[in-house]
């Protein structure tokens, strides 16, 4: 499908107060819905990206095999170990320094366990797809944890793209971390819209000024924005290009 994205005048912002809070023993969520402050009409998606989960989950607990259809799944660490078991027959741990892109396409199952001490701190980011009921597919990409100091450190991007691995849509995704009084430019592509996340920290943009959980919608036409650390600070940052088209099919990213 497409749609008419709402424009963004200046900076937005979608509040923690916005997000679906749950907690259940060993599994603590907090749902975000990217576009939930722009008011669109049953679609509280940001464009292409439909859904993130900041999730922190206790050693010890096991997500049984389950099944996902039409979501790309980014899956990006920040703490802790977990195993990956799917259905293509792959047995990966994944963590900080080894990111897992999940194409689910027309099905794809997958298992995770929580491995070690460590408590896992992590997103789980559904992207809606160009088109449903592509074929199934599974990336893991090792990282380097210096490249995102102080810089932008490319994670996702569409097929074709610079980035290391990729999902079936108009969207880019990297991430940063900054010293307290440490700056950096945000990333632009012309036509793409910017969804900044601070994972951990406290951040300002212009005027505008976000912390832990908090994030900013920044239009297209904003050029030539810094981003300043408050504190020490960990960011996402997503560019997406509302206007592409994208299915509703998925699991999750629907």
């Amino acid at each position: 499908m497409t749609v008419e994205a709402t424009a963004i005048n200046g900076t937005g912002v979608v509040s923690p107060e916005t997000h679906l809070v749950r907690a259940h023993g060993p599994f603590q969520l907090r749902r975000i819905r990217p576009g939930i402050s722009l008011g669109q009409r049953d679609d509280a998606g940001f464009g292409g990206l439909g859904l993130i989960d900041h999730a922190r989950l206790q050693p010890g607990l096991v997500v049984r095999m389950h099944e996902h259809r039409n979501d790309e799944i980014i899956s990006y660490m920040r703490m802790g170990r977990m195993q990956h078991t799917d259905s293509a027959g792959r047995s990966e741990v994944i963590s900080s320094d080894r990111l897992m892109v999940m194409n689910a396409g027309s099905g794809f199952s997958h298992e995770e366990e929580v491995v070690g001490d460590d408590q896992i701190e992590m997103l789980q980011i559904f992207v809606r797809p160009s088109a449903a009921n592509m074929e199934p597919a599974v990336q893991f990409i090792d990282l380097e944890e210096a490249e995102r100091n102080h810089q932008w450190r490319l994670l996702t991007g569409p097929i074709g793209s610079a980035a290391p691995s990729f999902v079936r849509q108009a969207v880019y995704l990297y991430d940063a971390h900054l010293s307290a009084g440490g700056n950096i430019d945000l990333p632009s592509v012309a036509g793409f819209d910017r969804w900044l996340y601070v994972f951990r920290g406290e951040v300002s943009v212009g005027q505008q000024a976000a912390q832990t959980h908090t994030a900013l919608m920044i239009g297209a036409d904003e050029t030539a924005l810094t981003v300043t650390a408050t504190t020490e600070s960990d960011l996402v940052v997503f560019l997406v290009d509302r206007g592409a088209k994208f299915s509703r099919g998925g699991t999750m990213s629907g």
